[in-house]
């Protein structure tokens, strides 16, 4: 976004006439700023090619998610309706992260169901609900570990 003969533009197209033309309040997103983060981004982890996953919950619009798709991105959720969101995109299942705090029963069922990559487990009563979640559907999931080593946060006793 910048001023192009005193009309704020965007990807040299003028913030006036596309609110003239949609109305305002209006949501634009610069694909081309995308695409060079995105490139960016991969280009600086190449060395081990990792799964870069979006952040679904920073922006879920479908359309954009497609086209972060495109670019060969995953999809990190935290939510049964966030899993559905990729999923219409056209995410791969395989590409699909299930992170967060508070996952429901259903949620972690629906994931398993729908085979996702991987879900981050927050806690060990977590990972015993995924196991027996797992074990009740006759699957195998992959499940991630955060670990805080020597963090202290001073709050509950549990952490």
């Amino acid at each position: 976004m910048k001023y192009i003969n005193k009309s704020f533009s965007i990807e040299k197209v003028k913030a006036q006439n596309l609110a003239k033309k949609f109305g305002t309040p209006i949501y634009c997103y610069s694909y081309k700023r995308l695409k060079k983060n995105i490139k960016n981004f991969q280009k600086n982890f190449k060395s081990f090619s990792p799964l870069v996953c979006f952040a679904v919950k920073a922006n879920t619009n479908v359309s954009l998610i497609k086209e972060i798709r495109k670019l060969g991105l995953g999809a990190d959720v935290v939510s049964m309706g966030e899993i559905m969101k990729a999923l219409k995109a056209g995410i791969k299942p395989q590409k699909i992260v299930f992170s967060g705090v508070g996952k429901t029963s259903a949620e972690i069922s629906y994931a398993i169901d729908k085979k996702i990559l991987l879900i981050n487990a927050e806690s060990k009563s977590e990972i015993i609900e995924i196991e027996k979640i797992a074990k009740s559907k006759k699957k195998i999931i992959n499940i991630g570990i955060r670990l805080n080593p020597n963090t202290d946060a001073r709050t509950l006793s549990q952490i």
